[in-house]
């Protein structure tokens, strides 16, 4: 593992993403658990349960006045029914991949997005699979000029061991996408891809590894 970790901090430019893409298709061969319907049904406990909401919680949004629903769950944008309530967008998705297999990508966006239900002690910790590589767009000082040819938006994308990818705004549209194989996304993208930055997954942040160790 220390051996990708370093090769895949020397990723720049299209010839290394393109050995990058080899390594992918070599990973997506390797089993992994899914833990999807654990979290779904972490989820639907919650909501249904309603457990009370830490001290913390409680005393900060008293003391500022505002109204918040605690007892909400955020999903993909592709898995939202506005029509629906957030019970029933959760059982979609569980129907949705009653027949094919998860995906390491929308795991990790479920099990991050709605973290705060592990880490106030609602659930049982669910580890978050780790993406493998995650591109950024590049911070700029306020007075440096962009070179020609320069990402000048803010863009990201997240790679998992599976081939499966959450990216956002890489066609400059504001647009997030959650998708099942990297390759789509490698071969539409390659020239933005080349010049974006390494950022490497730390744990305990809203990506990587997310486990409480309480």
């Amino acid at each position: 593992m220390a051996e990708n970790e370093e090769e895949l901090k020397s990723i720049t430019g299209e010839e290394s993403l393109s050995s990058f893409m080899e390594l992918v298709q070599k990973l997506k061969d390797e089993p992994w658990t899914s833990r999807l319907n654990d979290i779904l049904d972490a989820f639907e406990d919650f909501l249904t349960i309603r457990p009370e909401p830490p001290q913390s919680w409680q005393d900060n949004y008293a003391a500022s006045g505002k109204k918040f629903d605690y007892y909400q769950i955020v999903l993909p944008e592709d898995f939202q029914d506005p029509y629906e309530d957030d019970l029933g967008n959760i059982n979609r998705l569980r129907g949705e991949f009653a027949r094919v297999p998860s995906t390491m990508a929308l795991e990790h966006e479920l099990v991050s997005r709605n973290y705060f239900i592990f880490e106030n002690g609602h659930a049982e910790p669910i580890p978050a699979p780790r993406p493998i590589l995650m591109l950024e767009s590049k911070d700029r000082a306020d007075d440096e000029e962009p070179q020609e040819g320069d990402i000048t938006w803010d863009c990201c994308i997240s790679i998992f061991a599976d081939g499966s990818y959450v990216a956002y705004n890489l066609d400059h549209d504001d647009e997030e996408e959650l998708g099942e194989d990297f390759k789509v996304v490698f071969e539409k993208h390659i020239d933005t891809l080349s010049k974006l930055q390494l950022v490497i997954p730390v744990e305990g942040r809203d990506y990587g590894i997310l486990r409480s160790d309480a």
